[in-house]
């Protein structure tokens, strides 16, 4: 009777300290993840924090690129664990201002165990600029009504855009423009008013007095260009700035 009590006894015991060990290695399951989450929030920087750092700097800095404008800050490397800082961090870009297009960042944190990445950015800037309405083939001299104000996204112009009207209105196209396309230095020229073998009149100046002549154009000029003409009676040849589609002014 006794030996059967004992060996009951015994089997409780063993039941007992096999559910207290599963009941802690289930406790150290549970505790262990979140013991360790804990631990990496307070040592390691939150790439979050940082990206978000990086846009308040951004948007700091921006202002000599308009009010127009997105940005977007790549991701940092999901494997990289930096050491959390106990300063600001430092935010520098490579060039000497943020610029529309790509833009590096030099995101730095200086303590005891400092450390350095590079992050790149995109800055998309939008402003009103001059766009044809329809195409314009080469030649053609712009009217009025071939021009429209759009707003468009120029991060990507290297060619510098004409924002002023007065620009664009009776200039004659370079290369043909398609519609949609902006009004460019590079697809922009005088209009030729006075071509080679012209009538023209040369009209000459001096201290307030000024005298006319007839002349023949020896070279095709827009305004404000410089072209030979010859006087018809002396047969000379001058030099003169064509003014409009009829007269070629000299100093004298």
């Amino acid at each position: 009777m006794l030996h059967a009590s004992l060996k009951i006894y015994s089997t409780l015991i063993s039941s007992l300290d096999k559910i207290m060990k599963n009941l802690l290695f289930s406790m150290l399951i549970v505790v262990t993840p979140f013991a360790s989450a804990n631990t990496s929030a307070t040592t390691y920087e939150s790439h979050a924090v940082i990206k978000q750092q990086i846009q308040d700097y951004i948007s700091s800095n921006i202002h000599t690129l308009g009010d127009d404008n997105t940005v977007q800050v790549n991701n940092i490397d999901y494997r990289l664990k930096l050491k959390k800082c106990p300063s600001k961090l430092v935010i520098k870009t490579s060039h000497d201002e943020l610029k529309a297009g790509r833009n590096t960042l030099n995101v730095s944190c200086v303590s005891n165990t400092p450390w350095r990445i590079f992050l790149t950015s995109y800055i998309r800037v939008f402003k009103q600029a001059y766009v044809a309405n329809k195409t314009l083939i080469k030649g053609a001299i712009v009217k009025r009504t071939d021009v429209v104000l759009k707003k468009i996204d120029i991060t990507s112009v290297h060619k510098r855009y004409l924002g002023n009207k007065g620009q664009i209105i009776d200039r004659a196209v370079k290369r043909t423009i398609t519609s949609g396309s902006l009004f460019t230095i590079n697809n922009l020229t005088h209009q030729t008013l006075i071509k080679r073998g012209d009538r023209v009149t040369i009209q000459a100046s001096k201290n307030g007095f000024e005298i006319s002549m007839d002349g023949i154009a020896l070279a095709n000029g827009s305004e404000g260009q410089r072209i030979n003409v010859k006087n018809i009676r002396t047969k000379r040849v001058i030099q003169g700035i064509v003014d409009n589609k009829s007269i070629v002014r000299v100093r004298i």
